[in-house]
């Protein structure tokens, strides 16, 4: 009966006011997670409770609400699903072993721990960042979590997923997002997408080849290794050259998000060491 539901979803990707079809990133995910079915669902080895960490593919909108079913559970593990946000791109993050504390220390980064008790097979968890940096988790059974964060609603952020502990499969079940007098859908699935900017152009051939570089560096990496190549893209806003060089030793951030970065956070994106200075690039 599941399955020949799951064979009558729609494609509403191409309607009026539909959101951008949404799937776990392909080429930032921890070392022991496997995607699968069209980038939708990722799995954990259970060899191991972490290094399940995932991203979305793309920036989320504020109090859009993404959609989760757990898969499968297993192991002697404890603990469960961990579910946040980051303004820090994926392709700009140091994979770590775990989303809590290792990420979240900084406050560019924010998760909750969901409930063993609600991480079940076939269960729907459904979670957003709201207007006011809160974020909100919601299971199967209707309960909510809130949580308020140091996140600022108005930069780019991503949903981060670490599948950890007991959690060892979750699918990407798409994202809603309530309007004025309708509610916007996305589908969950890229691969039967033909978006334009898929298409092989030679600038998303470089990023690609620059993405699989650091993710193999990211696999070989601990906690304590900070060392990163420089950024051309800011790591904040992600639209402006990072043009600006932190006292950490780290070009990824632009002229204004240097100041904001510096007076608001006091920490580096990237590393997290404090702040002392930040200078320009030396052309």
């Amino acid at each position: 009966m599941t399955e020949k539901k799951k064979e009558k979803v729609k494609c509403v990707c191409h309607t009026r006011w539909s959101l951008k079809a949404i799937s776990f990133h392909s080429d930032v995910k921890g070392r022991l997670i496997t995607l699968s079915d069209g980038e939708r669902r990722v799995s954990r080895d259970d060899s191991s409770f972490c290094h399940g960490l995932t991203f979305s593919g793309r920036p989320v909108e504020t109090e859009e609400k993404l959609r989760l079913r757990i898969e499968r559970c297993g192991g002697a593990w404890h603990g469960a699903l961990r579910l946040g946000f980051t303004h820090v791109s994926p392709e700009q993050t140091t994979l770590p072993p775990l989303a809590i504390p290792d990420l979240t220390d900084s406050p560019l980064y924010a998760a909750v721990i969901v409930p063993e008790h609600i991480c079940r097979p076939d269960s729907e968890i459904n979670f957003m960042l709201k207007k006011n940096g809160g974020l909100r988790i919601q299971s199967s059974d209707g309960r909510t979590h809130t949580k308020q964060t140091t996140l600022n609603p108005k930069w780019p952020v991503w949903a981060m997923i670490d599948v950890y502990g007991r959690t060892t499969a979750v699918t990407m079940l798409g994202s809603k997002m309530k309007r004025w007098i309708f509610t916007s859908r996305s589908c969950p699935a890229l691969t039967h997408i033909k978006h334009t900017e898929d298409k092989e152009t030679p600038e998303r051939k470089k990023r690609m080849s620059m993405l699989e570089e650091r993710n193999l560096r990211n696999h070989h990496l601990d906690n304590t290794d900070h060392e990163a190549p420089d950024c051309e893209e800011c790591v904040v806003c992600c639209s402006c050259v990072a043009n600006y060089r932190l006292s950490c030793g780290h070009k990824c951030v632009c002229t204004p998000c240097a100041m904001r970065v510096h007076m608001t956070f006091g920490t580096c994106p990237l590393c997290r060491q404090p702040l002392g200075s930040y200078h320009p690039y030396d052309h």
